[in-house]
């Protein structure tokens, strides 16, 4: 069955669920980057290493980093805005031609039209789809490789062919898919599974067709060959010592989400409801079957990834679970639609106006969801990560050293160091990954380093003497590693949201002024971070605030300690080490021990 001719209503739709997404998205980037996208921001704007994956989201900003506005980060969030567009075109394409297969005598099919955009802006409008589409690097690209593929295995309309002149076409988006993340490959591979199935049925994959296809798979993987040669440069901005493959999922993990709460808040119980039901009308038309294993086989990979702890959160999103929920939307345009299509040929007065109204109706449902996308919007602090850097580095002496002894600190200084944020007479020394490119480029600039490296390299605790004598050259700013001598920790003094080592021991008075003169920084991070509820602004506050705090609590001074726990409590509230170092406050006389914390 061939599909009909698209008629200019149609074509109106297709631009509309287009240009209203990247609208949308456009108008929610940011000159500053958020937090909850370092990483990206490292490899899109700074083509820095965060592994061989993802090269495409580079490549993809790439002309807009061209661009004579605003910057950097900005031009990287409208190059999202623009693919997220590209996203809900190929939505409305996947649910009119979905709903057309389930009602194919429909009287009238620009209510199907009008159902599926309905249901594309209502996916790619909301909460979850636009903060990837307005974030540089944003998750969306691996997104719009799901769905292309998706729309390739319907192929011209019809389940039970396949156009073995899709293949090339087929196997470009899966090396592409490849060269992004594992599961975004593992999407593409179950959405074009059922095409694959009918052209071996109908035995198209002879072996002329596989080699017209090898040439596009492998141009596919051009992006993967990038990422290996990012890999393996620019180590000032290196994000972290993880290996190129050393992630099962391609990106870092996130916290554990419940997958009912998080299709509850961000898809909504409507939606499921109406998917549901949807998936259920499909599943009674034979010619839809193999399209609606597509479209489960894609959820299915979506709810594999919250289990694997792909990112999941209010602030960052994987791939496969946008596409998921798009997924989820075109299974409910079937029953909306199949509602409207009742309701229009029901042998009553005025069906078709009342069919039309309850279109009007819908229209509720993107309308919505961008209401709440603007309203998380305005929750946020849009210069978070700027006042971050500012707080946490501005105090800094002059031409400090920095030593960085977690990732997450890494990938905020690495983000800030590719947007031009971060200051650049610092020397960010990343001691948790050595030996690296980083570290041999810092020992390069500073060569008293050298004993520094040779007690970290040998697993040992630093002398006093390598650190006293690299102090003395040039301030140090470190935070105190809870398996070092406890003598060390007097020679550490707070500055800004790290602490500073000093060649001679301080006093405990030093440290109290310190932590006095940090109140100004506190009060807008607190503003900007736990009032704005921006969690990754705020973990990465907490995490330097822990560390500093296990330093104080080192030094055996009380009084400096209660102090440093009331910096850290508004960040990080019910903190298991904030909580032991409180216990052991009361229960404890003399030296606190610290050596079983972890910062």
């Amino acid at each position: 069955m061939e599909e009909p001719a698209t008629s200019r209503f149609d074509r109106a739709m297709l631009a509309l669920c287009a240009l209203v997404p990247a609208a949308l998205g456009a108008s929610g980037a940011a000159e500053a980057a958020p937090a909850s996208h370092d990483e990206a921001v490292v490899r899109v704007v700074g083509l820095g290493w965060t592994g061989v994956f993802r090269a495409l989201d580079a490549i993809v900003a790439a002309p807009f980093m061209l661009a004579p506005i605003g910057t950097r980060a900005l031009r990287a969030g409208l190059a999202s805005a623009l693919v997220a567009g590209a996203c809900g075109a190929l939505t409305f394409l996947i649910a009119r031609r979905l709903a057309r297969a389930v009602r194919p005598a429909a009287a009238s099919r620009h209510l199907i039209t009008a159902v599926s955009g309905v249901a594309a802006l209502s996916a790619v409008l909301a909460p979850a789809w636009q903060v990837e589409a307005a974030a540089p690097g944003g998750t969306v690209v691996g997104a719009l490789l799901v769905l292309a593929a998706l729309a390739l295995a319907q192929g011209r309309g019809d389940p039970e062919k396949s156009d073995v002149g899709e293949l090339p076409a087929i196997a470009f988006v899966m090396g592409l898919a490849a060269s992004y993340e594992p599961l975004v490959l593992a999407a593409a591979v179950v959405a074009t599974l059922p095409w694959l199935e009918r052209a071996a049925r109908a035995r198209a994959l002879d072996r002329g067709a596989l080699v017209h296809a090898a040439p596009a798979f492998a141009l596919g993987l051009l992006p993967l060959a990038l990422g290996a040669v990012l890999a393996r440069r620019v180590p000032e901005i290196a994000v972290s010592a993880v290996r190129p493959f050393a992630s099962s999922i391609g990106a870092q993990a996130g916290p554990r989400v419940a997958i009912g709460a998080f299709a509850l808040a961000e898809v909504g119980t409507l939606i499921l409801v109406a998917g549901a039901a949807g998936a259920v009308l499909a599943a009674l038309v034979p010619a839809a079957r193999r399209w609606l294993a597509s479209l489960l086989g894609v959820v299915a990979v979506g709810v594999v990834g919250i289990m694997l702890r792909v990112p999941a959160s209010p602030t960052h999103i994987a791939s496969v679970v946008l596409a998921a929920t798009s997924v989820v939307h075109v299974l409910a345009a079937i029953a909306l639609a199949s509602a409207v299509i009742a309701i229009s040929t029901a042998r009553v007065p005025f069906a078709h106006a009342s069919a039309a109204l309850v279109v009007v109706l819908e229209l509720v449902l993107p309308v919505r969801a961008a209401d709440e996308t603007l309203s998380r919007r305005d929750t946020r602090a849009p210069r978070a990560s700027t006042i971050w850097n500012e707080v946490a580095w501005g105090a800094a002496p002059a031409a400090a050293v920095v030593l960085v002894s977690d990732p997450v600190t890494m990938r905020r200084v690495a983000a800030a160091r590719a947007t031009g944020e971060m200051r650049a007479d610092l020397l960010v020394v990343p001691t948790f990954s050595m030996p690296s490119r980083a570290t041999d480029r810092a020992l390069k600039a500073e060569p008293k380093l050298a004993p520094l490296y040779r007690d970290i390299a040998l697993g040992s605790t630093p002398e006093e003497l390598s650190l006293t004598t690299l102090a003395t050259d040039r301030p140090l700013l470190a935070g105190f590693d809870p398996r070092w001598d406890r003598g060390l920790a007097r020679h550490f003094v707070p500055v800004g949201l790290t602490t500073r080592f000093e060649p001679e021991p301080r006093g405990a008075s030093d440290r109290r002024r310190a932590l006095e003169a940090f109140t100004p920084g506190k009060e807008r991070l607190v503003r900007v971070s736990v009032a704005k509820r921006d969690t990754d602004v705020a973990s990465a506050t907490a995490t330097l605030l822990r560390g500093r705090a296990i330093g104080m609590a080192a030094c055996g001074e009380r009084d400096v300690l209660s102090r440093a726990l009331d910096d850290l409590r508004p960040f990080a509230p019910d903190d298991a080490v904030a909580n032991t170092l409180v216990r052991r406050i009361v229960t404890s006389k003399g030296p606190i021990d610290v050596h079983d914390l972890t910062p």
